[in-house]
């Protein structure tokens, strides 16, 4: 009995300074991973709304589909678009981008942050083949298509990741229509 005693307390001990020790790790790189995350979202805001230098952030109003967050761009007081951060549900999970749309009524471009997607396949989306295809359509909405594009509203989607593909162009498509209810007039009136 004082054997199997004596066993329990050294597992106890190697289990608490094993969690002493994974609480004191991720304590340490919390602040560095935050640091990182936000480098990297404010890189894909500029990358996706060019020309634009400031960022501030807008509440999304209701029936924003899938938009988590929404930036205002400018460049020395002038507005020259939005980012819209979105979160559409792809094939294994939620997929979190970021898509640019200027005053001028074109999705400059989308940058994809996280996924869960297949490797291979809908973890292709951030590639530039597929990504690309977004860049400086016009903020109508698109679909996506098996075959090579035939109109400007047409991605071509993933060869094996369609619901992928679909997915980000669900999210495109919710920034678009955001956009369009609650930015594009206000873009014509500055004009």
């Amino acid at each position: 009995m004082g054997k199997i005693l004596r066993l329990g307390l050294v597992l106890f001990i190697i289990t608490a300074v094993t969690g002493v020790i994974l609480g004191a790790v991720h304590t340490l790189t919390l602040e560095p991973i935050r640091w990182a995350q936000g480098r990297e979202k404010n890189e894909a805001l500029a990358a996706t709304l060019p020309g634009a230098e400031d960022f501030k952030a807008i509440e999304p109003k209701g029936g924003a589909g899938s938009i988590a967050e929404i930036y205002e761009g400018s460049r020395g007081g002038d507005v020259m678009g939005y980012n819209f951060t979105v979160m559409p549900k792809g094939y294994g999970g939620l997929i979190t981008f970021i898509v640019g749309i200027a005053n001028d009524g074109h999705v400059k471009d989308i940058k994809i942050l996280a996924h869960s997607e297949t490797p291979g396949l809908g973890a292709k989306a951030g590639n530039p083949e597929f990504s690309g295809q977004f860049k400086d359509k016009p903020a109508d909405a698109l679909r996506v298509t098996k075959a090579p594009p035939a109109r400007d509203g047409d991605i071509q989607a993933i060869s094996g990741a369609t619901i992928t593909s679909t997915a980000v162009t669900a999210g495109v498509n919710d920034a678009i229509s955001y956009w369009k209810s609650n930015f594009a007039g206000a873009a014509r009136r500055a004009d």
